[in-house]
Order: C-alpha cells, then structure tokens, then sequence
C-alpha cells in the first residue's frame, strides 16, 4: 500500500476498533501512543486519520483529555461533502437539484399517503409563511426548504431527509438574484401542490408535483423562468 494512503488503512482499522470494543458517543479513543503501537504506524499517519474523523464529525480532540467520540450525523457528512466539493460551481449545483427532483417525484406517491392531517396543516401554515414574505417581496428560501421537507417528514428515511437537506443548502445562494424574478409562479405551484393535499386528490398533487418541477432550475437548461 502507498504511503500516501496509510492513514486511510489506519481510518479503517480505528472504525473497525470503535465497532469491536462497542464504543459510544463520549467514549475517549486510547493515547496517541498506545493507537501508534496497536496500528504499526507513525504518529503522522495517525493524525492524518484522526484528522480525517474530525472532518466527518465523528470525532473531537479534547484538550488535556484525547480524541473524544460524537454521534455519527449524515447531515454533517453530506453537508461538508458537498460544500466542499460543488462550493460555487453552477453546473455542479444543477446536477444537486435535479437529483433533488428525481428523489422528490420518485417518493412523491408515498410521501403522500404517509401524510396525516396535522401534517397537511403544517404544510398550509408553511405556505402561508411564504405568501407572507412574498407580499413583502422577502426571498424565502428557509421557508421552501421547510415545505419540501414537510412532504417527505413522514417517511421513514433519514438518509433522503439528510441529502435533500444538504441540496437544499447548496442551494440557498446560487443565483439567488435570477430566481427572484420568479418566485410569483413558484408560489403560485405551492398552492396548487397544497390544494391537492387539502382535496385529498392523490392525482392533482402528482401533477401539482411534476409542474413544479418542470421549469425553472429543475430543468438543464441555463434558465430559472417559471412557466
């Protein structure tokens, strides 16, 4: 193995170390030189691995104590991941929102049987909130993140939630200037989208569903117009 990819081999081993001794949260890793001596490698190598963990948020170093476990999160690790690997590149980004769009269409049926009635209200309530801002002409971003995220809340799947989270994120200031011209027929889609849950019409809010995501950014094409 090269070098070069030591500490990736050293990465593998403490998770396989963390794995067989059942460690948890809080839980300390052993010294720097005891984890040396049990891996075989240099001291770098070890900080490079331990480094590693630390970008992924599984782990902390703890002053005067050692390398302290976290709670393993996907929302850190998608969020970090595409932070740093789209950062501002537009063809990046609309390559995120078009597979934000195939996950939404794909689980569109079943986020919409999974949704109660308290569920539908949230909803509306989050629509209004947009409405709102938008009488005022206030960007809202959070609040469209929040409406997305509602429709899908009920499905038991917190890695869908965990990217569409992180896409959304992506997304909160690419060409926000251009989308602004829009937002009147983003809003008006919304209600329609909404409409359709209050109707209990499985078949409207389908293609409430597909219009939304027809135009604008969620096309390949370099255009935000809605239409």
């Amino acid at each position: 193995m090269q070098h070069d990819k030591l500490y990736v081999q050293a990465f593998r081993e403490i998770r396989a170390y963390i794995t067989r001794n059942n460690l948890q949260p809080g839980d300390l890793l052993p010294s720097e030189q005891a984890m040396c001596e049990m891996l075989g490698v240099s001291r770098n190598v070890l900080r490079e691995a331990i480094k590693s963990m630390e970008l992924m948020g599984m782990a902390q170093s703890r002053p005067g104590r050692g390398t302290e476990l976290k709670a393993f999160s996907l929302d850190f690790v998608f969020q970090n991941v595409m932070f740093f690997t789209v950062g501002e590149d537009s063809k990046a980004i609309r390559e995120m929102l078009m597979i934000r769009k195939k996950l939404e269409l794909a689980y569109m049926r079943e986020a919409y049987h999974s949704l109660k009635p308290e569920d539908i209200a949230h909803i509306r309530e989050i629509l209004e909130r947009i409405k709102h801002e938008w009488q005022q002409h206030i960007f809202f971003h959070a609040d469209d993140k929040d409406f997305h995220m509602a429709l899908f809340s009920r499905l038991n799947n917190p890695t869908l939630l965990s990217l569409m989270d992180a896409i959304w994120s992506v997304d909160e200031n690419f060409q926000k200037e251009e989308k602004f011209k829009y937002l009147d027929d983003t809003v008006i889609k919304h209600e329609k989208i909404v409409h359709a849950l209050e109707a209990h019409n499985e078949e409207a809010f389908v293609a409430a569903m597909l219009t939304h995501f027809s135009s604008g950014k969620y096309t390949s094409q370099d255009s935000f117009e809605e239409y």
